[in-house]
């Protein structure tokens, strides 16, 4: 008895000590660098907010993998459509279309659905076509903006769309077609609208959905089964997906404020995770937010949460690597190459809390470890990268093929960025 009480007093003492009374309970992110979930591809993207005078020099670090752009690019790209499609294609990134922001996609005020007429419709998507040039092949073509409001019922829209893909094929036989990006997705809702296009022969080679508030864990509040949607790749092979995108993430014009950089992390990590989506753009309201989403000024001045785009986006060309322990308000993304190592962290907790990094890795090397921190002040204010503070306060313990960051006091909004080097 008193050998087993020599034990459990043992244990007892080895274990960490509990946070004291008030405290904010420590939290542990794990990542294993050996765990590899493929190269690393950013959800970074925009809708709209495209100018002339925003240099390539600005954009090209975020590595933009989608550009969603109906109207847009009127008064702000002075070569039109065709240079808008070019810039975009350019700067590395697919063009979406918005094609129901120049073209009709219904009656006239006052005329009935039953009078609309097909022919005149289909003739404008051909003269649309036409119009684009070369790029006709390689846009993505999408025929409605957010149709579950304005086409009601939801079997217009349907009806609309097979016009649409008839005439965008017999204009360019390689065009792609974008189905629904829904303002109030479900999974039942994409499935209803894939039954129809199977029963109708009709492709759909991306499909889309749109979500505007800031919290990123809400579509799984709300049980819209997002995540679920990689399921129809499989289940309708005939309709040809490609990729599922989100084409609208972040507040709405009756939530202000500017996206914060720990609130970027999480909905970076949401959309590689969480949901999951290939390609991703970052919502446009007008106002602040016309710049690249509210992430630069209007000058180009890039603010803090540009940095974490920027950061995100640099790891394309490394390879994802398994990370655990992450939350709808705590959340790490990590990567590799050959001779680094890489995580970007971001909280939205209300509270300030110890956080430790927990890295495994076979034959652990001696690391040079390096932080930078995104911090939670002067979010109005522009950050040029040479300002960004290199992190101190933290604190290192290497044990067998484990290497335990110790950051003492992650607070709301904040994002740190670990840097790992041989």
């Amino acid at each position: 008895m008193a050998r087993m009480a020599f034990v459990v007093l043992l244990l007892v003492c080895c274990m960490a000590p509990p946070a004291r009374a008030g405290e904010p309970e420590p939290v542990t992110l794990s990542v294993d660098f050996d765990k590899e979930m493929g190269p690393v591809s950013p959800r970074t993207g925009f809708l709209g907010g495209l100018r002339d005078e925003f240099a390539d020099e600005l954009i090209q670090p975020l590595n933009p993998s989608l550009w969603r752009i109906g109207h847009q690019f009127r008064g702000r790209i002075k070569s039109g459509l065709t240079g808008a499609i070019g810039r975009v294609e350019k700067l590395g990134a697919a063009y979406k279309l918005v094609m129901s922001d120049l073209i009709g996609c219904g009656p006239a005020k006052g005329k009935k659905w039953e009078e609309f007429d097909w022919a005149n419709y289909e003739a404008d998507v051909k003269k649309l076509v036409t119009e684009t040039g070369k790029a006709a092949a390689t846009v993505i073509w999408e025929p409605v903006n957010e149709p579950d409001i304005s086409h009601k019922p939801i079997e217009r829209y349907y009806e609309l769309y097979g016009h649409a893909f008839k005439a965008l094929r017999e204009a360019e036989k390689d065009a792609q077609i974008c189905g629904p990006g829904f303002a109030f997705p479900s999974y039942e809702k994409y499935q209803a609208f894939l039954n129809y296009c199977r029963d109708n022969k009709l492709e759909c080679n991306y499909l889309a959905w749109h979500y505007t508030g800031w919290d990123p864990n809400w579509p799984e509040q709300a049980k819209w089964k997002l995540g679920k949607m990689r399921e129809f790749l499989k289940e309708y092979p005939e309709q040809k997906i490609k990729e599922i995108h989100c084409d609208e993430w972040g507040a709405g014009p009756k939530k202000p404020g500017r996206l914060h950089p720990g609130l970027a992390v999480i909905w970076f990590y949401y959309l590689e995770n969480v949901y999951p989506v290939e390609r991703a753009c970052r919502a446009n309201w007008g106002d602040e937010d016309d710049y690249l989403g509210g992430i630069v000024t209007p000058k180009g001045e890039p603010y803090p949460v540009y940095h974490v785009y920027r950061l995100y986006a640099a790891a394309k060309g490394q390879t994802r690597v398994e990370s655990s322990g992450n939350s709808k308000s705590l959340a790490c993304l990590a990567s590799k190459s050959a001779d680094r190592r890489e995580i970007l962290l971001g909280s939205v907790e209300k509270s300030a809390r110890p956080v430790t990094l927990e890295l495994k890795e076979r034959a652990m090397p001696k690391y040079n470890v390096q932080v930078r921190l995104i911090p939670n002040t002067n979010l109005d204010k522009p950050l040029v990268d040479a300002e960004i503070p290199a992190f101190k306060d933290f604190t290192v313990e290497q044990q067998g093929e484990t290497l335990r960051i110790n950051l003492p006091k992650v607070e709301e909004n904040q994002a740190y960025h670990v840097v790992l080097t041989k």
